[in-house]
């Protein structure tokens, strides 16, 4: 068994007994075991050496390795010389020469294998029954960089990249505390997906991180390639279409959230962080209200509100006040717009629900056209195209063109793309009840979707949570941003410990009722 590199990388040796599979004191029996395990793997080297009067051999996987961390991992092997009674002087020797990368493993084959796919190297020594490792992994890859997908005016320019080393780095570096608390999971049966549970401890709910850890041990599945994996199994409601689980890219949101007494969940491969429980009133939030003034704040808040309300029911509104209550438009216009839907052939549902999916067929075309086409340009200069020559053509009225461009610039008012996706497609179950029912039909159907939005919970917590159940001492982060010398108490509904933002984790422990107060 190979213990954790340590923080500041100093190994310890580590004893066990009662070992499967156990690793042989024969150089040749160990290097067999191995082939067999990577049969046909080609990029598996096995680079033999000489100590004294044995021999040793590295094993690592080419394509995994870094360069330069061979070049020293040989260089300091090199320095070895003579030493008489060699299976006593040769683990001090390792140890004192590379103290920063090396730990050493005891007996176990399976260890051994699974130190090499995550791209350690292996020292091998015949006559001795352990194997040495030295940290060597290849960990090239994307710098941090500003996030793509949440960009805001002020604030950090720092985004999660697809390393989880430096993904939990940049978490440390914002919340310095030794409260927070990293805890490792291993996902997939043939990715073996490192997976980290982070979290605040004496700040969350440990029935949560309880709940965390259970769901996350429940997941049977052969690989884990992005976070929505996890997302999509762990969330309450798997066949919502609702997201019920937060994801973020931003280390400063997800900071935000722990100390709120939220659950963070990193996987390697992805900068998209995962954090639980989430609430409705969450994805009408960007990390950018927390750095304006709270009356900007606020009224950035009520547009963003606004923008949800006009790209839900705006096209439904439409298509019902024209179709059935046309007695609700003044005469001048009623006029115009009988004159101009005269020589038009189809219902105004028909056209709408045609303008709809033409705009989501050239965005989605968009989305995939290579970069150097000018994906943007090209998707803009294509629906204004569409849209007058539909109208040119008399297959559209011009009035429901400007209807179902509003409706599209303002959906991406929303902060969070997959409550975006979500949203832009709830609209159409509206059109479709306000072609066939008028106004009646949309207030049924908002009806209904606020009725499942109360009804379904994250993690245990209320969906609608501060809001439905009615927690007013949160109301200060819901439908407004107060001054931060107002927000003196954590969101309620999470059942966290440590209610109030100003104490210390350490008082934590104190019996508390629901509301944080220390009994």
């Amino acid at each position: 068994m190979i213990d954790s590199f340590s923080k500041n990388g100093i190994c310890q040796l580590l004893n066990d007994n009662d070992i499967p599979n156990p690793l042989s004191s024969s150089l040749m029996e160990n290097i067999e075991h191995l082939k067999i395990v990577f049969k046909a793997c080609e990029d598996l080297v096995f680079h033999f050496t000489d100590f004294d009067n044995q021999s040793g051999c590295l094993v690592y996987l080419s394509e995994m390795v870094s360069n330069q961390a061979m070049f020293e991992i040989e260089q300091g092997l090199s320095s070895f010389v003579e030493t008489p009674n060699l299976t006593e002087s040769l683990p001090l020797f390792i140890l004192k020469r590379f103290p920063m990368s090396c730990g050493l493993v005891l007996n176990h084959n399976q260890t051994i294998v699974e130190q090499i796919l995550e791209g350690n190297t292996i020292l091998l020594i015949d006559g001795l029954e352990k194997a040495f490792v030295f940290r060597s992994s290849n960990n090239e890859g994307r710098n941090i960089q500003n996030p793509p997908t949440e960009r805001t005016v002020r604030g950090s320019r720092e985004g999660f990249v697809e390393d989880l080393q430096k993904n939990i780095m940049l978490i440390r570096r914002k919340i310095k505390t030794p409260s927070l608390k990293v805890e490792n999971v291993v996902i997939g049966k043939q990715t073996n997906t490192q997976i980290r549970v982070v979290y605040i401890q004496g700040v969350a709910s440990d029935e949560i991180v309880k709940e965390v850890h259970q769901r996350l041990a429940s997941i049977n599945i052969d690989g884990i390639l992005e976070s929505h994996y996890i997302e999509s199994m762990i969330k309450d409601h798997p066949r919502s279409p609702v997201p019920t689980v937060f994801n973020t890219e931003r280390p400063d949101r997800v900071c935000g959230s722990l100390l709120d007494g939220k659950v963070a969940i990193l996987i390697d491969g992805t900068p998209f962080v995962l954090t639980v429980p989430a609430v409705f009133v969450e994805f009408l939030h960007s990390n950018e209200d927390y750095y304006d003034s709270s009356l900007v704040a606020t009224v950035i808040r009520w547009v963003r509100f606004l923008g949800l309300f006009v790209t839900l029911i705006l096209p439904a509104f439409y298509v019902g006040l024209t179709t059935f209550h046309q007695d609700l438009l003044q005469d001048p216009f009623l006029i115009k717009l009988a004159a101009n839907r005269e020589t038009l052939p189809y219902p105004v549902m028909i056209e709408a629900i045609f303008m709809l999916m033409t705009y989501e067929l050239v965005r989605e075309a968009g989305l995939r056209m290579p970069k150097t086409f000018g994906s943007a340009a090209i998707t803009i200069l294509g629906l204004v195209i569409i849209s007058q020559t539909a109208v040119q053509a008399g297959i559209i009225g011009p009035s429901l063109t400007v209807v179902v461009s509003v409706t599209s610039l303002t959906s991406f008012i929303l902060p969070n793309y997959a409550f975006h996706q979500i949203m832009r497609f709830s609209g159409l179950p509206l059109l479709l009840l306000a072609g066939m029912f008028g106004f009646m039909g949309i207030i049924v159907g908002l009806m209904f979707g606020l009725a499942y939005l109360v009804s379904i919970r994250s993690f245990g917590v209320p969906y609608f949570s501060p809001v439905s159940p009615a927690r007013k001492e949160s109301w200060k982060d819901v439908f407004i941003r107060a001054p931060w010398w107002a927000m003196k108490t954590r969101p309620a509904g999470l059942d966290i410990h440590n209610f109030h933002r100003a104490t210390d984790t350490n008082a934590a422990s104190l019996p508390q009722d629901k509301e944080g107060n220390e009994k």
